[in-house]
């Protein structure tokens, strides 16, 4: 028979138990949030051929060459300002579950017949530049539906901010950050507004533009649209910045002009069926 002590030992160790458990939630949920992922940018230049039309055909053959389970998504950038660090040069990002994942892939690419044949039937279409392609560590610290649904579409708005660290900080600083900037991001209005980012993290300082400058990790904002976007601006501005840049500024400093892009869904792993919708050119 249990006595009173005894019940109140067991509910002290179910006590116990209980709060041991919270917290090795909140640091697997922490942990998960920087899930640290392979990315890949490859330049591109569009052609004389670029269609909506032809764009569509384009990336849906490129669907069904990939044969790799370790591919998380790709996405593809067209310049939304003539004012960008690197002009009209657009974008095709590839995310990985690791470098050597990718590395393999690629090898099966590039020995990959039906791969050639489709990179020289839409050579017309777009051109990007897979051997020169800039390789980072990325980090997504807010989940993407956070602050709003995915436009069924696929389209998105982003901004890059090339960042560098001042002397003694590195990409633990940078990690360190993202806790408090979530929670400060969660306790001012962007809603509606698809926000999340991401921290890319550079290998051998890779971003450099054509401008000579260099970044030692790139600052990527996403939303839903260029509205949405500037919404989200605001929001950083009124109830974000006084809290959290302070903090940002002991540790990098970042070029004060983003690139921008719109943006497109290409391949997600989670939905092997998806197409993006591009908008037709008049």
């Amino acid at each position: 028979m249990i006595n009173k002590k005894n019940l109140a030992g067991v509910f002290a160790l179910l006590l116990l138990i209980a709060s041991c458990s919270v917290e090795e939630s909140s640091e697997q949920e922490s942990s998960s949030m920087l899930n640290v992922r392979y990315n890949e940018f490859m330049a591109c230049e569009f052609g004389p051929d670029m269609t909506s039309d032809n764009l569509t055909a384009m990336i849906s053959e490129w669907q069904q060459l990939i044969t790799s389970e370790e591919l998380i998504g790709a996405w593809g950038y067209s310049p939304a300002s003539d004012q960008n660090a690197w002009g009209d040069v657009g974008w095709w990002e590839l995310e990985w579950t690791s470098k050597e994942a990718a590395e393999s892939a690629w090898a099966e690419w590039e020995s990959n017949k039906d791969a050639a044949a489709w990179t020289e039937k839409h050579a017309g279409v777009m051109q990007c530049d897979g051997p020169g392609r800039f390789k980072f560590d990325g980090i997504f610290p807010i989940p993407f539906e956070t602050y709003g649904e995915k436009n069924p579409n696929g389209y998105f708005y982003s901004e890059f901010h090339g960042c560098t660290y001042n002397e003694g900080s590195s990409q633990k600083d940078a990690e360190a950050f993202v806790s408090g900037f979530n929670n400060a991001v969660a306790e001012a209005d962007y809603s509606d507004t698809g926000y999340h980012y991401g921290n890319y993290f550079a290998h051998n300082n890779s971003a450099t533009n054509p401008r000579g400058e260099g970044a030692d990790f790139l600052w990527a904002n996403f939303t839903k649209t260029k509205e949405m976007n500037d919404k989200a601006n605001a929001a950083f501005e009124a109830e974000v910045r006084e809290k959290m840049f302070p903090l940002f500024s002991e540790f990098a400093s970042c070029g004060d002009n983003p690139d921008v892009y719109h943006g497109w869904t290409l391949y997600d792993a989670d939905d092997k069926d998806f197409m993006p919708t591009f908008p037709t050119q008049e």
